[in-house]
């Protein structure tokens, strides 16, 4: 990654975790979809944590996640699903930070993925159907 890149992938970051610990892990719905989504992923790949998912992957893959969730982001901001939008945006600048070289990136980078590892915790002891149940 470029420095050049970096720094941008680093305002971005900067934003979203700004904005989640001032009011967006209020936000109930970003959260459940936050969760929602890190649980997806994670099972993916038979991970039991979000930090054990990003250890899982290679340059390909995460290359083809972001570009699966730029897709979804997309056709998210499109249907006007704002809360889905945000939580992949989050999950995206999870990935993209994986092979960051500046401290700071990195130290914002473990900001958003404790937040990611709350909203998994979160989902799966309290909203994820437990296997074999029937949703009400």
């Amino acid at each position: 990654m470029t420095t050049q890149a970096e720094t941008t992938l680093l305002a971005e970051l900067t934003a979203i975790v700004s904005d989640l610990h001032s009011s967006g892990m209020e936000d109930g719905e970003a959260m459940f979809m936050l969760g929602a989504g890190a649980d997806r992923l994670c099972t993916m790949r038979k991970s039991q944590n979000w930090a054990g998912f990003k250890a899982s992957l290679g340059a390909p893959d995460i290359i083809a996640l972001l570009q699966q969730i730029d897709a979804e982001g997309n056709a998210s901001v499109q249907a006007e699903q704002g809360s889905q939008a945000y939580a992949l945006r989050a999950l995206a600048l999870s990935l993209a930070t994986i092979n960051a070289r500046q401290d700071v990136t990195k130290a914002g980078a473990a900001l958003l993925d404790t937040v990611i590892e709350a909203a998994l915790d979160n989902y799966r002891t309290k909203a994820k159907p437990a296997q074999g149940t029937v949703p009400n």
